[in-house]
Order: structure tokens, then sequence, then C-alpha cells
């Protein structure tokens, strides 16, 4: 069953936006993605290690990283604890994807199965590097490229180039209901923001204010 022509980057960015908004975990980045998707849902995380207690089997999977599977009506995102953090947390964030965005865990192969992975790739990297707060850092001035990404978000050098790519194909103005979260997850971020990339535009005004009245008191006393 075709669910798609194509990704729908809509849903999976509107999605995240209605998460970092909501969420109490973030304040910040990085976070703990752990303890947001349980949060946000009543999703289970475990390790590898602990999966033989569930009876499974994760090497059938396939999966080096992170797998999400629905056990006894429940939904449990398997991780493996011997992998790089930041592949983790992308994997986990990619498998909860899956079931906010309601995609069918057995679409395994096939354009739907590359339609839903790319769906939450998308979901995943808006959650760990927001697109709004990356536009503000280069409204100050700052240049956005891969070492940042890594060493601000703690994120792979695979996903901080994937951002910065699709950062840059971004040539459309976002419609209103995509940007009807944007003000508030500056706001709600603000602190952070300004403690990564502090807002020299602000103290430039300020200090041009101060000037201004120092000139118009010399030309009044005058």
């Amino acid at each position: 069953m075709m669910i798609n022509s194509k990704p729908n980057f809509q849903k999976a960015y509107i999605k995240a936006n209605e998460i970092l908004v909501s969420s109490r975990i973030i304040t910040g980045f990085p976070y703990s993605v752990s303890k947001l998707i349980k949060e946000q849902s009543n999703i289970v995380c475990r390790s590898f290690d602990k999966a033989h207690k569930y009876n499974v089997d994760i090497e059938a999977f396939g999966s080096e990283s992170a797998v999400i599977m629905n056990l006894e009506n429940r939904d449990i995102i398997f991780y493996n604890q011997n992998e790089i953090p930041s592949r983790v947390k992308f994997s986990m964030l990619h498998e909860f994807g899956h079931r906010i965005n309601r995609h069918e865990f057995n679409i395994t192969s096939g354009e739907n199965y590359g339609i839903v992975e790319v769906e939450t790739n998308y979901f995943a990297a808006q959650l760990l590097m927001p697109e709004q707060i990356l536009k503000e850092f280069r409204k100050r001035g700052k240049r956005i490229d891969k070492s940042f990404l890594v060493k601000t978000f703690e994120v792979s050098e695979q996903a901080a180039n994937k951002r910065i790519e699709n950062l840059n194909q971004i040539t459309w103005e976002r419609s209103q209901l995509e940007k009807e979260y944007d003000d508030v997850i500056i706001n709600k971020y603000l602190p952070w923001i300004n403690s990564i990339v502090p807002n020299n535009i602000d103290y430039l005004f300020v200090d041009e204010e101060e000037k201004q009245n120092e000139r118009e008191q010399w030309r009044y006393n005058y």
C-alpha cells in the first residue's frame, strides 16, 4: 500500500516543533533523549543487552543502533549501549519519530520504506538541532559549520553535515502553519541561545542609545 509519493516534511517539522514547545525536559541542548521520549509517550527505552529479558533477538532486525518494537501492546525502543552516544540519540529519536508520525511497523523495504525513513530523520534532526535556533545563530553572525554543531548539540558529524545541507537547501518561505511556533521556540530557549551566541546586536543598540543620549545632553547644555 502506498503511503505518500514523497516525504511529508511539513508534518514531521510541525510534530517536532510541538514537542520543542511543550517539553519540560528540553531546556537547552543537548538533553536526555530517553527522558524526552518517556515524557512524550508511553514508550520504554531499553538497551540491547536487556533485550533477552523480552525474548527478543536484536540481531534478527539488522539494526546497529536502535529499533522500535511493539510487545504485548507496549512500544519499546531497544538501543545499542555500545554505540557512539551521538548516534544512539539520533537513532532513538528516529524510532520515536516512527511512532509519533504514525508509521506502520511492517514497512521494511521499497519506496514507502525510504519515504518514512526520510521523514523520521527530518523529525529527529529538528528535535536535536532546531531550525529556528540555527537561523537565530546565523542572524547573530555565527557561522554554522560541522564542528560548531557537533560541539554545541553533541551530534554526529554525519548528522551535522546533513543538517547543514538541509539548512542551505531551504530557499522557500515556510507556511504560516510551519511558522506558528517560531517565536515561542526562540523565546523559550533564549537564555540558552544567549549563552552560546550572545546577541551583540542588542548590546550595540544599547551602546548607541547611550551615546545618542550623551549627544542630546551635550547639545542642550551647550
